[in-house]
């Protein structure tokens, strides 16, 4: 598999004894040699949302496992660098991954990546997070209507800032089509890039999730949200159905999941039910549930296991290949 970017890795330690001093109390019995420490590999930079519901999560996950967990952070092609650099490493279920449906498989069914869906396998979806519309918090633009006119009143002007290959450029496809819609899009390899650029004021709107945004909330608007109903991190923001007075506009997320290679459940049974269980525990740690309540992570988080969140995958994966035209493999950081 090529590497389209010089790798940069960011590897920040989590656990301690303290953590391996509870998991010994436990008794759980040891199916990694002596001394094994786990990675996560997360394909965003660090500080984006999958980035952080990582960080955090392995923080709990650590102390269940009993070992540190380091996080490396492969950023690149929205997200395919980060895929393959974790397919290339060993299958023993040290390695796992912090994954976000539709960019996976994107990076398989766009951009010429060397892999498939059943090269993982996936523990749980933690996140499922609804494409938002967002303008900053200047922007004249008080609705989505009003964003739509405005669009209209100057057809190919505007300019949209989203990455290519996941829902939100799903979203603004179908945004795009149904409503006969001309405006620019300016493509970004990570949130953190075009939300920089929105408060920047270099894009008018952008096409993004609700949790993400959450980050500016104290500079951005989110004018309608891809969902069945009001999100509770934005709830002055009405559904793209409520806005367009619609009943057809999809249900679509960045859908932000754990896995590890499926070698790793055919081939090391008993340490797929370690990572399994102790993801399990971690997920539903008080102290975990308490932190994710406090920054509404709570409304986009559930533990699904491995057969819920399959299914998701699977139809996440089938809706992306309905929308197949080619994207350039690395995308340009800054418009």
């Amino acid at each position: 598999m090529k590497k389209s970017v010089v790798y940069a890795v960011l590897i920040v330690l989590v656990g301690g004894y303290a953590a391996v001093h509870a998991l010994r109390k436990r008794g759980r019995p040891a199916v990694w040699p002596a001394g094994s420490e786990m990675t996560l590999v997360v394909p965003w930079r660090a500080g984006g949302a999958g980035d952080m519901m990582a960080r955090q999560l392995a923080r709990y996950w650590a102390g269940e496992l009993g070992t540190d967990i380091a996080i490396v952070n492969i950023e690149g092609g929205a997200t395919l660098d980060g895929t393959e650099y974790f397919l290339a490493q060993p299958a023993d279920g040290t390695v796992l991954y912090a994954g976000t449906q539709m960019y996976f498989s994107a990076g398989a069914v766009l951009r010429g990546g060397d892999f498939s869906m059943d090269d993982v396998a996936i523990l749980n979806i933690q996140q499922f997070d609804p494409v938002t519309v967002t303008v900053h918090e200047d922007s004249p633009h008080r609705s989505l209507q009003e964003l739509v006119a405005e669009i209209r009143a100057r057809p190919g002007e505007l300019r949209c800032g989203l990455i290519h290959g996941g829902s939100p450029h799903v979203a603004s496809e179908t945004f795009r089509q149904r409503l006969g819609l001309e405006y620019q899009d300016v493509p970004f390899d990570s949130g953190n890039g075009y939300r920089t650029a929105l408060l920047g004021k270099t894009v008018d709107f952008i096409f993004s999730s609700a949790n993400g945004d959450a980050a500016i909330r104290d500079r951005a608007r989110v004018l309608a949200v891809a969902d069945e109903h009001r999100s509770v991190i934005w709830p002055e923001a009405p559904t793209f159905n409520q806005a367009l007075g619609a009943t057809d506009f999809p249900v679509l997320g960045s859908a932000r999941f754990i896995a590890v290679r499926s070698e790793v459940e055919k081939n090391y049974p008993e340490r797929y039910a370690v990572l399994l269980q102790t993801y399990q525990r971690a997920f539903e740690n008080p102290d975990y549930v308490n932190f994710r309540a406090t920054t509404r992570e709570s409304a986009v988080s559930a533990y699904r296991g491995p057969e819920q969140s399959a299914r998701m995958n699977r139809a996440l994966h089938v809706l992306l290949e309905l929308y197949s035209p080619p994207v350039e493999k690395k995308l340009p950081e800054t418009p």
